[in-house]
């Protein structure tokens, strides 16, 4: 009988019990993808995670964005990469409970932050700074930043894939029944901004809400939403408003349901916020001015249902330019342990 070690955290979070569980296991070579599926249904979580060291070691690239030198860096990035490796450091298979999926936000910010604490990742010369890494995931090889102190973990930054705005939903008829499947009135849509498949690797139907109360008050018909946004060739349906809960850097709140893959609400999705901190800034409705061409705020999410995250996004680019997308935050590590197989 083997075993697999196995490392669980909360993720988008700086305490136990918050953000997004997350399941990793950092030495899964050996695991056939059918084991993968079977121990992913098993653990339960929206994601689990399995590090296998890298086929190959190509060159540095990565899918839609172009990696920054250092004379490339503005001010607010230049100490972010004491360290940098030019090969891929590992390479990541993510999965839900129902199918293995090319990209995700919260399994790459999670994933990292442990293996930093397993001593992947190499640390700054002094223990405190910023190291770049990169590693292969199912849309292609892309750069990882991890910040330490005194040798720990405390925040990983990863750029996701190329910004892309698709279909628009228009009919009035087919909005309606989005509002109905989120338990909502047609009235508690908000209409300035566009009901639309957005992706920066993995597409999610973004959908405007009024008010902050409409979306605490989503009751989801999951039939007819998972086939609304299947037909639109989405992964998830999310609901958001630019009202927030806490003042300060929070710019929009949202929520995440994607129950064709088991996932009744996610409590923090890296990959939704990602696109949409794309869509909020493609609109020019992401309420904050650009530092030198970066956008950069926070985004709320799993308030109601007790696992409050907070999602750090950054966007280059402009109103109808946007070029590269970031999202970062903490983890906590929850659990230890190992799976007999």
């Amino acid at each position: 009988m083997a075993g697999y070690r196995f490392l669980q955290l909360d993720v988008f979070t700086e305490r136990v019990f918050g953000g997004n569980p997350l399941a990793v296991f950092p030495e899964a070579d050996g695991l056939s993808t059918e084991d993968m599926l079977k121990i992913a249904r098993e653990m339960n979580l929206s994601e689990t995670v399995f590090v296998l060291k890298p086929e190959e070691a190509p060159e540095a690239h990565s899918v839609g964005v172009t990696p920054k030198t250092n004379t490339e860096q503005s001010s607010a990035d230049k100490n972010r990469a004491e360290s940098e490796t030019h090969k891929v450091l590992r390479r990541l298979r993510i999965f839900t409970p129902t199918r293995e999926i090319p990209f995700a936000g919260h399994p790459v910010v999670g994933t990292w932050n442990a293996l930093a604490r397993e001593g992947v990742v190499p640390l700054p010369e002094t223990g405190t700074g910023w190291t770049r890494i990169q590693h292969a995931i199912g849309i292609g090889v892309l750069p990882v930043d991890i910040e330490f102190k005194e040798g720990q973990p405390v925040q990983v930054v990863m750029t996701q894939g190329k910004p892309a705005l698709g279909t628009v939903v228009e009919d009035s008829h087919q909005q309606a029944d989005i509002a109905r499947a989120l338990g909502l009135a047609h009235e508690d849509l908000n209409e300035s901004l566009p009901i639309q498949v957005i992706s920066t690797g993995l597409p999610f139907l973004a959908v405007p809400i009024r008010a902050l109360a409409d979306l605490r008050n989503c009751r989801v018909n999951a039939a007819l939403l998972t086939e609304i946004y299947n037909d639109l060739e989405a992964t998830g349906c999310c609901p958001f408003t630019r009202e927030t809960i806490e003042a300060g850097s929070a710019r929009a709140h949202l929520r995440m349901f994607a129950p064709d893959d088991n996932i009744p609400e996610d409590p923090a999705t890296g990959s939704a916020a990602g696109a949409l901190g794309a869509y909020l800034v493609y609109y020019g409705a992401s309420g904050v001015e650009p530092v030198d061409n970066v956008f950069k705020f926070v985004l709320e999410q799993g308030d109601w249902i007790k696992r409050p995250s907070r999602i750090r996004v950054e966007v280059r680019g402009g109103t109808a330019a946007v070029e590269q997308v970031r999202v970062g935050g903490s983890s906590v590590l929850v659990i230890r342990g190992e799976l007999s197989l």
